[in-house]
């Protein structure tokens, strides 16, 4: 009896080194499983973030896809969502400071990552007071001597509109120019108002149209606004075929 409940009382120890080993056996499997995961995900975004910049950007964006696990969206070659940032992309006078957006129901054609279809885009671009006064002042004409080799500093006068002051060497005053959005692809900044400025100053930026830099992924600006950071743009597009 002694020797049985003996081993009765021990009998636990083992099963507990049991379970131990295999919780640190499933513990190892997860932590190599998401690894693995992050690893493929890393790949994927660099090769998503290298069609893009074919596409006609002048650098590499950043790119990263959402939804985990990462794997099993590669088994149903379908990602969830991927979310692209970018900054200064330039044409002509023109600069787009930033420029964010999120791409959803993208459908790959082959488990290379290289190729397929977006869903739908959505996002925002940004063009800097500074990038826009940088603009302005390469179209002031007559206005650039006075101006000493200096940008326009710009800020927001209302949702659509921008003011600038004006110091000159002979005079001083301010002018605002209208923001509008004539298409996808320009941008047109009129002259609604000056005070101060002899109109002859003001001739050569009565008003500009500017062309937007070339766009990834298929993406047109919608609607411009005005903000405190500078001009904002709503982009979008849909049925995106990207790669080859």
């Amino acid at each position: 009896m002694t020797g049985t409940a003996t081993r009765r009382m021990r009998s636990p120890a083992p099963r507990r080194r049991r379970v131990r080993r295999w919780t640190i056996a499933i513990v190892v499997i997860i932590v190599v499983l998401l690894a693995v995961d992050f690893a493929a995900r890393a790949v994927a975004e660099s090769v998503l973030a290298t069609k893009i910049e074919q596409q006609g950007l002048q650098h590499k964006p950043s790119v990263s896809i959402g939804g985990f696990p990462f794997l099993t969206q590669v088994a149903s070659k379908e990602f969830q969502q991927v979310s692209l940032t970018d900054h200064d992309q330039t044409e002509g006078p023109v600069t787009i400071t930033s420029m964010s957006a999120t791409a959803r129901d993208i459908a790959l054609n082959s488990y290379r990552f290289s190729s397929g279809t977006i869903g739908t885009v959505n996002g925002t671009a940004l063009i800097s007071f500074a990038s826009l006064g940088k603009t302005l002042a390469h179209e002031v004409g007559p206005l650039g001597s006075f101006l000493n080799g200096a940008d326009l500093n710009l800020t927001a006068a209302g949702p659509h509109e921008v003011r600038a002051s004006l110091n000159l060497l002979v005079t001083s005053g301010s002018a605002t120019w209208r923001v509008s959005l004539p298409s996808p692809d320009q941008l047109n900044i009129r002259l609604v108002r000056s005070t101060g400025l002899p109109s002859a100053l003001l001739q050569s930026i009565q008003n500009i149209t500017l062309t937007i830099p070339k766009l990834p992924l298929g993406l047109r600006l919608d609607s411009v606004r005005v903000t405190a950071a500078g001009v904002v743009g709503d982009l979008s597009g849909a049925n995106v075929p990207f790669g080859s």
